[in-house]
């Protein structure tokens, strides 16, 4: 800019210089007016180059585009600050120590649409290895590091668009729970692994009926008939009134060998086992259930729901095979910010599978009610305060826990 200024500063003088020496020397008028018209275009050419680079330099920097495969990422993640505090009552005359523990869950998340029809998934999670029931790490450990960090989500899933409004969706890896369900049967911090197909029709309509198939893998430790694999089906169908929206479903499982002499999951949480033939060995489980939830919005600020939940193990066995059903039921109510829910379960010991069901309200053998409500400070933060009180339906029974209650504190915060 300094050079352009210099420019018009040196026509202009040169303009001065010119007019006095032609007021000496022109010898007509004509002469004098056609040099001023000259240097008159000279300074106006000037003054356009000067602010075009004023403009030029005014103006923003060019946008810096990522690349196209990071464009395609979507991260997200969550933390869980939790203030737990439980008291046991005695079991069978005997007492056990309660806990006051603050815990941490974090989680980790990215997607990408690699392809129009295809998505891969992975997210890392606090948690321990042996149990899918928990992703908490409890504090106070002399400030040592959180050691238990793993993959709790990793997968591929496949939309075809040769499908008529891409109804069919197989996802195959460690993928989010695809059941319709509840914490009757599943703790929600579980994430099976295996192949899952989905079709859902009629996706433009009111009321769209589907069917989902699974084969979950649940142990391999050798060739194919060493494994236990669990074959699934559930149908169901989803209503969406505006206002009023429902959901529901039956389902069967079939746990194959699970339960079987050396195929007892690491964690059994409250099935209880047996001698037969010499070895430890727990009921085979094959489940039927059958679940609906209902929400109705009755302002712009206010809704209520509801759900309840059936169970029965048609493959209960041993000294306990009449335990074979479970069953809950819950309500709750949003209003603006505040948010309160009340629900309760009653779980057999041979009603389902401990080694997936909900940890905060005593797994099986069970009958447990929770109070909580929450707060909803912002978009990403959430306050919650819930108390559970749980009792064991048969304190006899072989892997009974004590009644128990429990107060939870908690802090979520998403980004």
């Amino acid at each position: 800019m300094y050079k352009f200024t210099k420019m018009v500063g040196v026509a202009a003088l040169a303009l001065g210089l010119a007019l006095s020496v032609g007021v000496a020397n022109a010898a007509t008028q004509a002469e004098l007016e056609a040099k001023i018209k000259s240097l008159e275009s000279t300074l106006n050419t000037l003054k356009t180059d000067l602010h075009q680079v004023q403009v030029k330099q005014a103006a923003p920097a060019e946008e810096v585009k990522l690349p196209g495969w990071v464009e395609r990422m979507k991260f997200s993640g969550d933390l869980r600050l939790r203030w737990e505090s439980t008291r046991f009552d005695d079991l069978n005359k005997k007492s056990k120590d309660g806990n006051d523990r603050l815990r941490t869950r974090l989680r980790f998340g990215v997607e990408s649409q690699i392809h129009e029809d295809v998505e891969v998934g992975l997210r890392m999670a606090t948690g321990s290895d042996s149990d899918g029931t928990s992703t908490n790490q409890t504090n106070g450990n002399y400030f040592g590091e959180f050691s238990s960090w793993g993959i709790d989500r990793a997968y591929v899933k496949y939309t075809p668009s040769f499908v008529p409004q891409k109804a069919i969706d197989l996802s195959v890896g460690k993928v989010k729970n695809p059941f319709l369900t509840s914490k009757v049967i599943w703790d929600e911090d579980v994430v099976p692994e295996g192949a899952f197909l989905k079709a859902t029709l009629f996706k433009e309509c009111k009321i769209q009926p589907w069917v989902l198939g699974t084969v979950m893998t649940v142990y391999q430790p050798g060739e194919a008939d060493e494994n236990i694999y669990a074959y699934a089906g559930q149908i169901g169908l989803n209503a969406d009134f505006d206002a009023f929206k429902a959901e529901a479903g039956v389902s069967y499982t079939d746990w194959q060998d699970l339960g079987n002499p050396g195929y007892l999951p690491p964690a059994i949480h409250g099935n209880p086992t047996y001698t037969q033939a010499g070895s430890t060995r727990m009921s085979q489980f094959k489940v039927w259930d059958f679940i609906a939830k209902a929400s109705y919005k009755f302002s712009e600020q206010g809704a209520v729901n509801a759900w309840g939940h059936y169970v029965n193990n048609t493959d209960a066995e041993g000294p306990y095979s009449s335990a074979d059903t479970a069953w809950g039921a819950g309500i709750g109510a949003k209003y603006a910010q505040f948010g309160a829910d009340f629900w309760y379960k009653d779980v057999e010991g041979n009603a389902t599978p401990g080694f997936i069901s909900d940890s905060d309200s005593g797994y099986v053998n069970e009958k447990t009610w929770a109070l909580g409500v929450s707060y909803q400070a912002w978009k990403y933060g959430l306050f919650k305060v819930t108390y559970f009180d749980g009792e064991n339906i048969d304190d006899k029974m072989q892997g009974a826990t004590n009644d128990f209650q429990t107060l939870f504190i908690e802090a979520i915060f998403k980004f």
